[in-house]
């Protein structure tokens, strides 16, 4: 039976010619460039995460004598 693949959602993404020259010289060094990008991106979300979370506005009600949180 078959093991079940870890990544399957694809995604295209675009790099300039310094970063593309730079992923192939860490190819060249036996870096496995997709778990690098995929590390990097796991860390950046990791560290905006609350960034990404929708944030409560406040917004004016006259009926609740003061603000509201919707």
């Amino acid at each position: 039976m078959p093991r079940p693949q870890k990544y399957t959602k694809p995604r295209t993404i675009k790099f300039s010619a310094v970063q593309d020259n730079t992923l192939k010289k860490m190819k060249s060094y036996k870096i496995d460039v997709a778990k690098f990008i995929r590390e990097a991106v796991k860390e950046k979300i990791k560290r905006e995460y609350s960034d990404l979370l929708p944030k409560l506005k406040k917004e004016y009600c006259p009926f609740s004598n003061g603000t509201i949180e919707i």
